[in-house]
């Protein structure tokens, strides 16, 4: 399945829909969250290309209705274990150390991707040190709703 697009580009949701979503997008709308990261088995399940230097994307809420525009201005694929404290940092949602987030994202990631890989085909997938991590960054572009939604 592929991400949804608007305007001819490609989207990017946030956690999952609902509270936690709407939290994060909050995050990016106030400069706070300049990066997220995902997992490369997912894109390649999905199909899709890594976003590249440059690229305008959606942000969307838990309804996929685009909420603001960003570009795209970095992307690196990391070892779960290579992540830096800077990417934390740029994540946005609080966390000081490495550690705190790494145990955060493999929560997350087990209770997410690991069911979503499993019944993809993908027997015994699970978040290890050594699952490859896109770390995105990027910097908001226009929050105007209206304008948005226009286009």
């Amino acid at each position: 399945m592929a991400f949804p697009t608007f305007s001819g580009e490609r989207s990017l949701e946030l956690g999952n829909p609902g509270k936690m979503r709407e939290s994060l997008n909050q995050l990016v709308l106030s400069g706070a969250k300049q990066a997220t990261a995902a997992l490369w088995d997912l894109y390649l399940e999905e199909g899709e290309s890594l976003e590249a230097e440059g690229e305008l994307i959606w942000l969307l809420d838990s309804a996929l209705l685009p909420v603001a525009q960003l570009e795209v201005i970095r992307v690196d694929i990391r070892k779960l274990d290579q992540v830096d404290l800077n990417f934390v940092h740029a994540e946005g949602e609080g966390f000081e150390d490495l550690a705190g987030w790494v145990k955060q994202q493999r929560a997350y990631w087990s209770a997410t991707a690991e069911p979503e890989m499993q019944a993809a085909g993908h027997e015994g997938w699970r978040i290890t040190n050594e699952t490859l991590v896109v770390c995105l960054w990027f910097r908001l572009i226009d929050r105007d709703a209206d304008s948005l939604t226009s286009n």
